[in-house]
């Protein structure tokens, strides 16, 4: 054999060797870098429960309708005029529209509608005695002092607060007026007539 021909069998063989040596013994030495891809859940952000406060309770509250009685007193007009001055007050729970508007009644204007000129011609120990509904009508008992004090104008003018403020309330039923447990027909040393069941015009003869 040449010398040629052992120099191509030597090439051959070291190319097979150095084949067999990368393919199946040695690794790469580059280094492999990975792209790291976390995964996160995208989600829509809950809302929180609002919290309840007393301010949200008391809107609740006022947005509820509301009840309420229509009261009779007395003031002046721009000319100096007596008439008659209606108060609305917020009916509480649990109780009725006429034994609520004549217990207010009895009790007078408040602070601030005395302030802005509101009065009373009933006087302050007046109570109301007891307001009994029948199928048929409807009697209210007050004590005996409505009719003292004051002239005839006052008595007059306090029986008409009265009478206005009961009807105003009253569910549409006669309404009769008793004092001291008897039904009223003259009232007080003037002489006052009174015609039942109680009109606007009860007064009036």
């Amino acid at each position: 054999m040449g010398f040629w021909s052992k120099l191509v069998i030597l090439m051959l063989a070291a190319l097979a060797f150095f084949y067999v040596k990368v393919n199946f013994f040695d690794t790469p030495h580059a280094k492999v870098e990975k792209k790291l891809v976390s995964e996160e859940q995208v989600v829509e952000p809950v809302k929180e429960p609002e919290q309840v406060t007393q301010n949200d309770l008391k809107k609740e509250e006022q947005q509820k309708p509301k009840t309420y009685v229509t009261v009779y007193f007395l003031g002046m007009d721009k000319n100096k005029t007596g008439i008659f001055k209606k108060v609305q007050r917020e009916l509480p729970q649990g109780q009725t529209k006429l034994k609520y508007a004549l217990n207010q009644l009895v009790a007078g204007p408040t602070d601030y509608e005395k302030k802005v000129g509101v009065y009373s011609e009933l006087p302050k120990n007046v109570k109301i005695l007891g307001i009994v509904e029948s199928k048929n009508k409807i009697i209210i008992d007050v004590t005996g002092n409505i009719q003292t004090g004051g002239g005839a104008d006052s008595l007059y003018s306090r029986l008409k607060q009265l009478i206005k403020t009961a009807i105003a309330n009253s569910p549409n039923k006669p309404i009769y007026l008793y004092i001291d447990g008897k039904q009223a027909e003259v009232l007080g040393g003037e002489g006052i007539m009174i015609s039942q069941p109680l009109k606007e015009n009860s007064l009036d003869g």
